[in-house]
Parts: C-alpha cells; sequence; structure tokens
C-alpha cells in the first residue's frame, strides 16, 4: 500500500515543483501540501474506504484550486496556468470518477462531479456523466429533467433536450414532472423562435402564426393532450395552466385547455372554480361573443359570480360551495374602500346562508360565518349558528371553542356558560379537549372562582396531557385559595396519582420559594421527586438541580460533584453528553430554568 501511495504522490512532484519555481507557493507549503495529500491518499488506499474519504479529498483538492485562482489574481501571475491549474483540475475530477464508480447511488455525488466539470467547461463531459446517471438511474424524472435542462440552457441543443424528456417518458410515462417540464421547454423553445423571426424581420400575419405548428404553440397542446390521455385527472389538467402563465404568447394554449377541461370534466368542482377565477384574474368573460373585451374590476366580479352561481346549480355539492365561500372571501379581503368592503361582506354572507340553508356549509366555513356576524354586531344570530355547529359537528373543539368564547364574550348568566362547558366536555374526544379546560377555567376563575377547585377536579383522570395541565392548575389554586399547607397536601396526593409533568414539580418549587421562611430541605425533596420522574430523560432538571446547590442562600455546593455522578449514570446515553456540557458551563450565581430536556 505504502509503495501505491508513493507512486501517486511523486507524480504529483513536478506540478508542486512549478508553484514554487513561480513563486504561488513557498517551500514550507508545498511541504505541508504534500504531507496532507499522503495523508487523504492512505485512507484511500485502506481496504474499507467511505464516501466522506473521497470528499474531504475532492474538498481538500477543490480549496487548494480555488487558493491557487486567488494567489495568480493577487500576485499576478499566469505563468505555467495550464500545467498546474489543469493537472489539480484533472485531479479532481478522476477523484470524484472512483467516487461515483464505487456509490453510483449517491445522485448528489453524480450531480457535484456534474457541476464540477461544467465550472471548468468541459462540455462533453457533462454530457457524458448525464449519459451514465441515467442508464443507471432511468427511473428518477428528477435527473432526466436536469439533462434536459442542461441541454437545453447550458448547450444550447433544444434537439437532445426534446430527446431525452421523450426518454424518460418511456421509462416514467406517469411522472407529472417530466410532462410538466417537456411541456415548459416545448414553449420555452417557441419563445425562442419567436424572438428569432422578429429579430431577423421575418414577423408573420396573425393567421400564418396560428397555422405555424412551433409559432403557434401546437406542440405544447399535443403535449399536454398526450399527457392527459396518459394520467387522468382534472387536477393535472389544470396544473398545465400555470407554465401557459409564465409565457405571454400562450393565450391561445391556455384558452384550448381550458375549452379541453370543460369538455372532459365538465362535471367537476376544480373546472367550474378555474373557470371562474379566470373571469375575475384575467379580467375575462366566458362569453366568446365577448370575447377581447377587457373588463373592469366590477364586471369580472359579478362575471366570476356568475359562474360559480352557475356551478353551485349544476354541482350541488359541499366542495363546489367552499370553493365559491373562499373566493367571496378572498375578495372581501382585497377590498380597497369601505363601500366595497360592505357590499363584498353582504355577498359572502348571503352565500354562506344559501350553502348553510341546504346544509352543505363546512365546518371551516360555518366557523367563519359566526365570526363575521359577530363581527358585523349580529351577535344572537351569532350564538345561534354556533350552537348549530356543535349539533352538527358535536366532535368539533374549534366549533365549541367558538360557542364558548361568544358566552364569554357576551354572557347572559352563569348557568348557561356552565352548561356549555359542560357538554362540550362530554361531547369533545377526551384527548382533544384540553383547549376547552383551558378556557373554561380562564372564565370560571374570573366569574365564579369558588366552584374553579371543583370544575378541575373532574379532569384529574382524563389523558395526558389534559389530567397534567389539570394538576399543575389545581396546585396553584389550591396554594391561593386554601394556603402553602393545602397545596403541600395536594402534592403529596398526587405523586400516587401518575402521570405528572416536569412544570407540575416547577410549580411546587416556586410556591416553595415563595413561602417564607424557604426550606431549602423541601426544594430537595422536590427535586429528588422529579428525578424520579424525569431523571433518565431530562438533563435540564439536573443542571437546575445542581444550579440550586451552588447558588441558593442553603444550598450545599459540595453535592453538586455527587450530583454530577447520579446524573451521569442515571441518564441515558444521548443526552448525557448535552448534561456534560451545561454542567462545565455552571457558575455561582447563575440561574438555569427548568424545562424539559
Amino acid at each position: 500500500m505504502a509503495e501505491i501511495v508513493q507512486t501517486n504522490i511523486e507524480r504529483l512532484v513536478p506540478e508542486l515543483e512549478l508553484m514554487e519555481r513561480v513563486g504561488l507557493f513557498s517551500r514550507e507549503e508545498i511541504r505541508k501540501i504534500l504531507g496532507r495529500r499522503k495523508r487523504h491518499e492512505y485512507r484511500l488506499r485502506r481496504i474499507k474506504k467511505s464516501k466522506d474519504d473521497y470528499l474531504q479529498y475532492i474538498q481538500y483538492e477543490l480549496n487548494l484550486y480555488h487558493l491557487l485562482q486567488k494567489r495568480r489574481k493577487r500576485l499576478r501571475i499566469v505563468d505555467k496556468k495550464k500545467d498546474i491549474d489543469y493537472s489539480i483540475a484533472k485531479k479532481i475530477n478522476q477523484l470524484f470518477k472512483k467516487a461515483v464508480l464505487r456509490f453510483s447511488d449517491d445522485i448528489k455525488l453524480w450531480l457535484s462531479h456534474i457541476a464540477f466539470c461544467s465550472r471548468m467547461g468541459w462540455e462533453h463531459a457533462v454530457s457524458t456523466m448525464y449519459a451514465r446517471m441515467l442508464q443507471l438511474h432511468s427511473h428518477r424524472p428528477e435527473i432526466w429533467v436536469a439533462a434536459a435542462k442542461w441541454e437545453m440552457e447550458d448547450h444550447n441543443s433544444p434537439e437532445t433536450a426534446r430527446q431525452i424528456l421523450q426518454r424518460g417518458l418511456r421509462f416514467n410515462d406517469k411522472s407529472q414532472l417530466l410532462w410538466h417540464e417537456y411541456f415548459r421547454m416545448e414553449l420555452l423553445y417557441t419563445e425562442k423562435m419567436r424572438k428569432r423571426q422578429e429579430v431577423l424581420g421575418l414577423e408573420k400575419n396573425a393567421q400564418e402564426v396560428a397555422n405555424d405548428a412551433v409559432l403557434g404553440a401546437k406542440i405544447p397542446y399535443l403535449i399536454y393532450t398526450t399527457a392527459t390521455n396518459v394520467i387522468a385527472g382534472v387536477d393535472f389538467a389544470l396544473s398545465f395552466l400555470p407554465i401557459c402563465a409564465e409565457f405571454d404568447f400562450a393565450s391561445s394554449v391556455e384558452d384550448n385547455i381550458y375549452k379541453d377541461i370543460r369538455e372532459r370534466h365538465g362535471n367537476a368542482e376544480e373546472t367550474w372554480n378555474a373557470v371562474a377565477r379566470r373571469c375575475y384574474t384575467k379580467r375575462q368573460p366566458v362569453a366568446p361573443s365577448q370575447e377581447g373585451q377587457a373588463l373592469t374590476t366590477s364586471e369580472a366580479i359579478k362575471a366570476a359570480s356568475a359562474v360559480f352561481d352557475e356551478a353551485v346549480t349544476k354541482v350541488s355539492t359541499e366542495k363546489m360551495w367552499k370553493m365559491y365561500i373562499s373566493f367571496c372571501l378572498e375578495l372581501l379581503q382585497d377590498a380597497q374602500s369601505k363601500k366595497d368592503t360592505k357590499k363584498r361582506l353582504r355577498s359572502v354572507l348571503s352565500c354562506m346562508q344559501n350553502a348553510s340553508d341546504i346544509n352543505l356549509l363546512s365546518l371551516q366555513h360555518h366557523l367563519e360565518w359566526v365570526k363575521l356576524l359577530e363581527n358585523c354586531g349580529e351577535v344572537k344570530k351569532a350564538l345561534e349558528e354556533a350552537e348549530a355547529a356543535t349539533k352538527k359537528w358535536a366532535s368539533s373543539v374549534d366549533a365549541w371553542l367558538l360557542t364558548l368564547h361568544l358566552q364569554v364574550t357576551h354572557p347572559e348568566n352563569v348557568s348557561a356558560t356552565l352548561n356549555t362547558i359542560q357538554r362540550a366536555l362530554d361531547t369533545v374526544p377526551k384527548e382533544e379537549s384540553l383547549p376547552v379546560w383551558e378556557l373554561s377555567l380562564t372564565w370560571i376563575t374570573a366569574a365564579c372562582p369558588s366552584n374553579a377547585i371543583g370544575f378541575l377536579e373532574k379532569g384529574l383522570f382524563y389523558p395526558s396531557p389534559v389530567c397534567t395541565y389539570i394538576k399543575e392548575r389545581l396546585l396553584e389554586l389550591h396554594c391561593l385559595c386554601k394556603g402553602y399547607r393545602a397545596a403541600k397536601k395536594f402534592y403529596k396526593r398526587m405523586l400516587l396519582q401518575k402521570p405528572l409533568s416536569i412544570g407540575f414539580f416547577q410549580k411546587m418549587m416556586d410556591i416553595e420559594n415563595a413561602n417564607t421562611p424557604t426550606s431549602a430541605d423541601n426544594l430537595r425533596s422536590y427535586f429528588e421527586d422529579a428525578i424520579e420522574e424525569f431523571g433518565k430523560d431530562d438533563f435540564n432538571l439536573w443542571v437546575k438541580y445542581v444550579s440550586f446547590e451552588l447558588n441558593h442562600a442553603d444550598g450545599n455546593p459540595g453535592n453538586a460533584g455527587v450530583l454530577y455522578r447520579r446524573a451521569v449514570k442515571t441518564l441515558k446515553s444521548e443526552v448525557t453528553d448535552a448534561f456534560i456540557a451545561a454542567y462545565t458551563l455552571l457558575k455561582p450565581g447563575e440561574e438555569v430554568a427548568l424545562e424539559e430536556g
């Protein structure tokens, strides 16, 4: 192995001597370069070679190459550029080849090699590498796209790019990416040809352009037709429209696509939505007799609304109404004047009411409707519709939260709100009920604080994280309402009733610190209780314990080392290093927050 390494190093000596001779590097720098190369060569001669061995060697040679360029520029040395620079570039290329041969499944490695050759201007090498990569990874659409893009943009060879994409589609005919890029490439080619005609002064009249397969963009539409025959579905067909929007001349292609979609997918909600939105965004009417007339904003909204009105009549589904209402909400959000806002608000409220009347209003929009009614001052109507939502979507947390929000914000009587809270907790899945508990507790502690503890006690046997949240709040309430002793008694009772949270122990420590006098022994016992629960996973808990012993007035700094050894033995291996790092940074007087680590 040593002989092979020495032979390889000796081959590199002439270029290094040239670097020294022309003044690019000193003798000491040359010696260091030789040493680094020798170490990398030895790594590549091991029986088990890793990808990192190759990458580190490649990165070193790339750094050397870039440093060489900077030195030449700074020192204004151009001597022996071909002999030195090309030799290093050739070395990098050889390393890439060996790495790619050994790790041929690594696409990133292939692309890095291609990027290097492209920067060096080795176009033939790039083309060859793409060909090899496509042979090995023929079922990776993104590689076909990258190869075609390079041929089209960098190599200026649209015909080769076209052939690559066509071959790619033979292997991956269900790839939406390939069809999209083939469609885009033909539009790019059409754009290029149109610009060439314009530059050469060979402009044709509109009829001649329309009849020309290339200039008239007939080929992209043919690709669209073929693609949508292979991959069915309205979503895929509509996905070609944003590509058309990238090209000013592609309106005829866009028109044909819309026409085809309406013929093939006339009953699809997505079709009606696209047609209606086109009226608004393009300021273009649907009626053929009006083509060419640009609509005002108001006229465009009316035209789009007319399409949606027809849509919800012919395709009366929740999905269709959802699209209509979403459009109306977007218009409301974009309103520029108070007059427009009022007009569009009436429109969206009417639309929501109509959908609700035939039971086709989605939960999302029903809740939005309630919020709009509240903002308009129609609180009674908002409460009615919120209640209706809780009946239709009884298990929806959002529906109950909105109803509770309205009752809390616009209170009638305490018993009605308490009744709603109870109905919500009885109906909502227990594991999802935490937001209901949080909102309810906020209201109860303000409206009827005497009921707060009794109310929360009902949630002690709920799933975590509901019960852990409730235990924290109950501990706090016992202290506020009944005093320190009651809080400590509740704390001891909860130690036997799992699960517990790190916040529960932190809350008890806060209560102890607020008590006069503070007992260091009590604080230690709380830390020990917390460690029993979370000592294996939470390194921050140990850090806090050590910080307490170092910084508390009644702490014992001598315990820090004992705690350190206990922590290292107790913590799981994946968090031990984090604890050691945090422990090292601890200093007397420094506080560490108790958070889950």
